[in-house]
């Protein structure tokens, strides 16, 4: 009997204080559902309720107003807003002809910061209120909302609007589903112990694993986040999630506010299917730094128990799984992709990594003559789809080891049994990501995208010394290219000592001839690692000579370019070496010597902590604290290295504005939509015109007329905002869309389907190995 069909026999619905239980949990949550309702109070504030610290009440401009004043300071202060706690809109009013000069904050110095949490916003010219999100933890009748103003350009505030949300109501009903499923997940453990009994080596193992999760968890126990490297950008491809979601769009193509509500297609070239939980987050209600720290957790937890499986799997034993899950899910290079430069691809690639490392060992060790041996295909399909759809350059330098390993054990790839497995393995993996893959391939063979010209960027400087390999006592450095200060407040790119230490063991062995008591796939897997580990290494440093090889032609330019920073290897290198380390904790548990464990795991684990908790201490002692609570604290156009504009286009100039018109053609009626606009033209200038809108041109893109669907010519205009052609003596109403292509579109349901067949497949098959030949 299996663990499911023992805890079915349970029968936990039986039982009187368990029935109890479930009946309580369903009142609150019926509670919880109720208090969803009612929240939809309106606070209005105006002329009467501002206090006006400099210009004047304008009757002519309706409200207070100031031009080119020289101050900088409030000038306007909406004072004793009373609200009771909850979560509310704040929409300030306003008229400005600057950009991001004028800005709104929040204050309540009565409930101190903690109670009150929002970042307030900035103001456009092209807006003609706010509308930012704030968290309110208690009643306040102290509450104050200040409009700045930056000495410069015409500025009137017209009133305050403080719109009631139930977002709290939706945390709180969120939060109690996870509770509840936690307490009944503890009784049921609770009761399979007692009837069934639950060993004291599988009770060590949860123990240890749960005592890992916490560990390497320590740095999101606090209320912050830590500001620095790439946070920035990937909390603007969550908040794009969030928006794509809020409007309708699934699966996210454009982040539909991002450049100030132009769009930005990163989603199209950076698989953000990993990060749809942390958009989830921010649309149940969570704030920015909240959903980040709930979502990382689980980032967190995933790794300990993927690569505590796929240890465990490789080597037959739970302690072992236990072992490397530790070392792998604590190291210095995971810590710091996580923590400090908030590189998530990286961070995604090292929780992804180790199903390959299983689904390798599988198909080239496995019988294949046994039955389960046609679905070793399963970890690798699961690893690879998850890789492209999530960090596409982790993928690709998997795939360069891939071809590697197949060259390498060319015999057994050749084997009927196993290339089948590997063919699966590719056109599943391909099948399952198609709905990334169409439109990826799409824009970059038919686009002109930023991407398409950083062949330029040289990445040998920002290469590794050696010396960063065997470092042991990292501390929160910000330098990442080493030419000209050397290793001096060096960031802390390595891999640790202790998984070095394994690998100077796994050599040793080998020399001595000691390896050879182990199995020959043992011996093969601690060669293969080995060396993949020290080519990865040795490609993270700048001894290597990636601008000569970047320099051999253009292929080898934009691929070697893409990489950026050539410690990415390392995440190639981290998994090795935890298999390493695994294949020498497996070689010190076989020998039966029980000094040699004692010394090998003790000193493994001291090794840990010495580098990886001196590091996570460091860090939380000397980092730069962030506080991001609505999306506008973290940006609107923040892009980074802007590889997914348009070739030539100037995202500093991306505002929002009203539809530009040629000469001669009036507008009205203007509506801008999440990557769309609506607007009535009437073209009395005798001849064809253009309208440009305030909206990033993407392929997609589509205009017609309202009344009778006719087209309009649609196309990237100046800076290549969305332009639509105005026929001549026009008059009527304008659609702007952006509407998936159709093969993007046959690309989602080749990956729904095939994701279903497979499901199916493996249904059918658990239900054949159900069923007992003859009537037994």
């Amino acid at each position: 009997m299996n663990s499911y069909a023992r805890i079915k026999a349970l029968q936990m619905g039986k039982k009187k204080i368990f029935r109890i239980l479930l009946i309580i949990e369903c009142i609150a949550l019926l509670m919880g559902i109720a208090g969803l309702f009612g929240k939809d109070a309106v606070y209005e504030y105006g002329a009467d309720d501002m206090t006006i610290n400099f210009g004047s009440y304008s009757e002519e401009h309706g409200g207070a107003h100031t031009e080119n004043s020289g101050e900088r300071d409030s000038m306007v202060d909406f004072r004793g807003i009373a609200l009771p706690r909850g979560t509310y809109r704040v929409q300030v009013h306003y008229t400005v002809d600057t950009d991001m000069l004028t800005w709104c904050e929040v204050t309540d110095d009565t409930i101190g910061r903690k109670n009150l949490r929002t970042n307030g916003a900035l103001f456009f010219s092209g807006l003609d209120h706010s509308d930012f999100e704030m968290w309110l933890l208690r009643d306040t009748s102290e509450l104050a909302v200040h409009a700045w103003y930056a000495g410069e350009g015409s500025y009137t505030v017209h009133g305050l609007t403080i719109c009631q949300t139930n977002a709290a109501n939706r945390v709180i009903l969120f939060l109690m589903l996870c509770l509840f499923t936690g307490v009944n997940m503890v009784c049921v453990y609770w009761q399979y112990d007692k009837k069934y009994g639950i060993s004291v080596k599988k009770k060590a193992v949860i123990f240890c694993l749960g005592l890992t999760i916490l560990a390497a968890s320590t740095p999101l126990m606090v209320d912050y986040m830590r500001g620095g490297g790439d946070l920035f950008y990937h909390l603007m491809r969550v908040e794009g999630i969030r928006d794509a979601f809020l409007t309708g769009q699934f699966p996210v193509r454009i982040s539909p506010e991002w450049q100030q509500g132009y769009g930005y297609a990163s989603p199209i070239f950076y698989g953000e299917t990993v990060l749809y939980p942390a958009g989830l987050l921010r649309m149940i209600g969570f704030t920015v730094t909240d959903a980040y720290r709930i979502f990382m957790f689980g980032i967190t937890m995933a790794t300990v128990l993927i690569a505590y499986f796929s240890f465990k799997k490789v080597f037959g034993d739970a302690y072992i799984g236990v072992f490397c899950s530790m070392l792998y899910s604590l190291s210095i290079y995971r810590f710091y992709k996580t923590y400090l430069s908030g590189s998530w691809g990286e961070c995604f690639g090292v929780m992804i990594l180790p199903i390959l490392l299983y689904g390798f060992w599988r198909v080239f060790t496995q019988d294949v003559h046994e039955e389960s041996y046609g679905r070793s295909w399963f970890p690798l399909t699961v690893g690879f789809s998850l890789l492209v759809q999530s960090h596409l350059l982790t993928g690709e330098m998997a795939g360069i080891f891939t071809i590697v390993l197949c060259l390498v054990l060319w015999k057994k790839v050749f084997r009927w049994q196993t290339f089948v497995v590997l063919a699966k393995t590719v056109i599943y993996s391909i099948l399952l990501s198609a709905w990334f893959l169409v439109p990826f391939a799409d824009y970059m063979l038919t686009g002109d995208f930023v991407i398409h010209h950083v062949s330029g960027r040289t990445i040998q400087a920002r290469g590794l010394f050696p010396a960063h390999l065997f470092f042991t006592y990292f501390s929160n450095g910000t330098e990442v290219i080493f030419d000209d200060n050397g290793m001096a407040n060096t960031a802390p790119v390595g891999v640790g000592i202790a998984p070095m230490v394994a690998l100077l063991i796994l050599v040793y062995l080998n020399f001595t001839g000691q390896l050879g008591k182990m199995e020959k796939r043992e011996r093969v897997l601690g060669g293969i690692a080995g060396w993949f580990a020290a080519a990865a290494m040795l490609m993270s440093l700048s001894l290597f000579p990636w601008d000569r090889i970047q320099a051999m032609n253009g292929v080898t330019a934009t691929l070697i370019s893409s990489i950026q920073h050539p410690n990415r290897f390392l995440t190639i290198a981290n998994v090795c070496l935890t298999a390493v380390a695994g294949l020498t904790a497996k070689y010190v548990m076989d020998s039966k010597k029980e000094v040699l464990k004692i010394s090998y795991f003790c000193g493994m684990i001291f090794l840990l902590i010495i580098s990886s908790v001196h590091l996570m201490d460091n860090t939380m002692f000397t980092s730069n604290v962030l506080r991001a609570y609505n999306g506008e604290g973290v940006s609107t156009g923040y892009i980074a290295g802007g590889e997914y504009l348009p070739h030539g286009a100037d995202a500093s100039r991306f505002m929002y504005h009203d539809p530009v018109c040629s000469e001669g053609i009036g507008t009205g009626n203007y509506t801008k939509l999440p990557l769309g606009a609506d607007a009535h033209f009437e073209n009395n200038s005798g001849q064809e015109g253009k309208a440009a809108f305030s909206l990033l041109y993407y392929k997609g893109y589509r205009a017609w007329d309202a009344d009778s669907g006719e087209l309009l010519n649609c196309y990237a205009g100046d800076n290549f905002e969305v332009t639509v052609d105005i026929p001549a003596g026009y008059t009527g109403d304008v659609r702007v869309r952006f509407v998936s292509p159709w093969y993007w579109r046959a690309g989602e349901v080749v990956t729904v389907l095939t994701a279903a067949a497979i499901a199916l497949y493996y249904q059918w098959k658990k239900r054949g190995r159900n069923v007992l030949p003859d009537g037994q």
